[in-house]
């Protein structure tokens, strides 16, 4: 063999190699999120899921899980969400498949979605018939924070953002122990005894086992309505008994004059939150909502029970 020959099977070996480490190095990013697929779950109705492959087209059934897939960077993916998603803005803008409780299985058929999201408070008919054409669907119902964050991760996993979910939930865990370390050593009486307003009148508040009383207790509070279990009406009687230091009054384009129309009840005139000007509001949505936002509930709040100890630093 001439060296000239030689030196051409080399060139052309080396250009081939070169070619090579493209086309693999090149799609890499693409072999890595396909080799997290199939990937089989449980979620929050105990069903086993099986998803195939990452996917593309994801319809929301609810607020809350609008929120969670706008977090993780899926905003390509969303073809379909509720009206009642209006978080972050750019879920406006996403086709409205209907209410929270009465999606419209039409237009869910339409667009083609290989993901379906839904949530506890869907209609359990209406979810048998999307499931009954075939559709992958998978439903959470977290009840704790700590649920919250057990639901990023499982949706994280579905849908090939494991790392995001992860950088997520580190985020939310890290505000989440800030707030707790700070109260952590609160006496019993440095406790704030707190009234959470949802509707008046007559008055609804929050009691045990929602998301708002563990927030309240999160915060260094004291729900005067932890008794109560749910959501459930409570006497103005009962109110004054308890006498809350705090009254915090959900914000919703529902009720949008409600601390107004407390601030003016003069039957509580007498509690500690009225003598001491501490009506305060939140945004519902953040106190409710199972999504990410629930960290941003907690830091609000816990400034409104205990202002100097999360003064804003300068």
């Amino acid at each position: 063999m001439s060296g000239e020959s030689l030196k051409e099977m080399l060139r052309r070996a080396r250009m081939f190699s070169f070619i090579l480490a493209l086309i693999i190095f090149g799609g890499l990013g693409q072999t890595l999120h396909a080799a997290q697929f199939p990937v089989t779950v449980t979620d929050d109705r105990g069903k086993e899921v099986t998803i195939y492959r990452r996917p593309k087209r994801i319809i929301s059934l609810s607020p809350a899980n609008t929120e969670i897939l706008f977090a993780l960077g899926l905003d390509e993916e969303i073809v379909g969400v509720t009206e009642f998603c209006n978080y972050p803005p750019e879920a406006k803008g996403k086709e409205k498949i209907g209410g929270y409780s009465n999606p419209n299985l039409e237009k869910i058929v339409n667009l083609k979605p290989d993901l379906i999201l839904a949530d506890y408070g869907n209609p359990i008919k209406g979810i048998k018939q999307i499931e009954s054409l075939g559709y992958t669907l998978v439903g959470l119902n977290p009840k704790t924070i700590e649920d919250i964050l057990r639901n990023i991760k499982l949706v994280g996993k579905i849908t090939g953002k494991t790392k995001e979910a992860s950088e997520l939930i580190s985020n939310m865990k890290e505000r989440l122990n800030s707030v707790e370390e700070r109260v952590r050593n609160l006496d019993e009486d440095e406790k704030v005894r707190v009234l959470y307003v949802i509707w008046y009148p007559p008055l609804w508040t929050a009691g045990s086992g929602t998301f708002i009383d563990e927030l309240i207790k999160k915060a260094g509070g004291i729900n005067i309505a932890s008794e109560l279990s749910g959501y459930k009406q409570m006497s103005l009687e009962k109110v004054i008994e308890k006498n809350p230091q705090v009254i915090v009054v959900g914000e919703s384009k529902d009720q949008p004059n409600l601390v107004k129309t407390v601030k003016e009840e003069t039957t509580l005139s007498g509690t500690d939150a009225f003598r001491n000007n501490r009506i305060y509001t939140i945004d519902t949505d953040i106190v409710s909502r199972s999504g990410p936002r629930i960290v941003d509930a907690l830091e609000q709040l816990a400034k409104l029970l205990h202002p100097k100890m999360f003064k804003e630093e300068k």
